[in-house]
């Protein structure tokens, strides 16, 4: 049996006149090509069906007055190419509650508390898209069903790029996420899931935040010109892994309220507060890490902390106290750390701290001299 072909063009006779009246025609794996034009609907998928944007992108645009552009209770439906506008405070402009929305090269701008929504047994396949929402968050998603969302921009957001939470299990990958009021990419609840070779810039909260009992695994991603880097509060124990963080007005990384993460192989660099900041009881593990370039602390260890560092560098620090400093009763531990061109001392021990170190050694200050030719 052929595939049903359905278009959409008000213009044309033969054709149908909105995309509601070819949904209610529709047979399940219908194609339905949409002819350029703004469409004010507000669809409700209830067939497997393929909606495909004819002409060029962003020609075709499906814009309700107000309320939710596209809700599925179907099993899956597959959308390409369109512009998808709407939302309002309570509803998002995509809404899955239950089976698979994916949108392949879309455009969705919110204007309420998020742009897209994943819940209930809902999922999302996302590739190549742009999410945009100055009122709220780019992506909610809170189904335990695994959603994908890849190579796609999220930009101009009043408060996060993407959130994870309850069971949700996304994986979040080759993402652009930037001009967020809130965080890039928080993550809470119970969520799982992986944040994977991400470049995250200007958040005016933490770039990723890991709380609750996440799980989250976070590899490979970029982070630039925000208030704090990664922010991790989590009462499981999430792994971060060859993460970048630079331009930090405050801490790259920060651990509080009895954290526990495993990060390898991080790095951080010209950051304002610090490289790193473990207080509150927190431990975590940090292997083979390097902070260059803090203006204060590059490791800061307080609030009866006991965090374990293996093969640390830590290089060009410009406070004048100290490269690691350890106070509040803190009980770090250290092996193989080494300090290069601090300003200060190479480790400050304050306030009853209580530390280990094995196998420290500070470095000599590179030569900057310059020979003549």
């Amino acid at each position: 049996m052929s595939r049903q072909v359905l278009t959409v063009c008000p213009e044309q006779p033969e054709s149908f006149r909105t995309i509601g009246e070819a949904l209610a025609t529709a047979r399940t794996g219908a194609v339905i090509h949409v002819r350029p034009g703004r469409y004010p609907e507000n669809l409700t998928v209830k067939t497997r069906v393929t909606l495909v944007a004819e002409g060029e992108p962003g020609s075709v645009e499906i814009c309700p007055r107000r309320g939710t552009a596209l809700t599925l209770v179907a099993d899956a439906v597959m959308l390409t190419d369109l512009t998808l506008r709407g939302g309002s405070e309570d509803v998002a402009v995509v809404d899955a509650p239950r089976g698979q929305v994916a949108m392949d090269g879309c455009t969705v701008i919110g204007s309420g508390w998020t742009a897209v929504l994943a819940r209930q047994t809902g999922s999302l396949a996302m590739r190549g898209c742009r999410v945009t929402n100055r009122e709220g968050a780019g992506i909610v998603d809170t189904s335990e069903v695994a959603s994908v969302i890849e190579d796609c921009v999220l930009e101009n957001l009043g408060t996060s790029g993407v959130v994870l939470s309850e069971g949700a299990r996304s994986t979040v990958r080759g993402c652009r996420i930037r001009d967020a009021r809130g965080n890039g990419v928080l993550a809470n609840g119970e969520s799982q899931g992986s944040i994977e070779s991400c470049d995250i810039t200007a958040t005016d909260k933490p770039a990723i935040a890991l709380e609750g009992n996440s799980t989250t695994y976070v590899s490979r991603c970029t982070v630039r010109d925000t208030t704090v880097g990664v922010y991790l509060t989590s009462a499981s124990r999430p792994t971060v892994e060859d993460v970048t963080v630079s331009g930090t007005t405050g801490p790259a990384i920060a651990l509080s309220a009895g954290a526990d993460p495993l990060l390898r192989r991080c790095r951080t660099l010209r950051t304002k507060g610090g490289g790193v900041v473990v207080s509150e009881r927190s431990r975590g593990t940090f292997e083979d890490c390097e902070f260059v370039s803090a203006t204060g602390s590059a490791i800061r260890v307080a609030g009866s902390s006991s965090p374990s560092f293996l093969r640390t560098a830590v290089s060009d620090c410009a406070d004048a106290a100290a490269a690691v400093l350890l106070t509040e009763e803190s009980t770090a531990e250290f092996d193989r750390l080494e300090v290069t061109d601090a300003v200060g001392s190479a480790v400050a021990i304050r306030s009853h701290a209580n530390p280990l170190l094995r196998g420290a050694r500070r470095r000599p200050p590179r030569s900057r001299t310059c020979r003549a030719r």
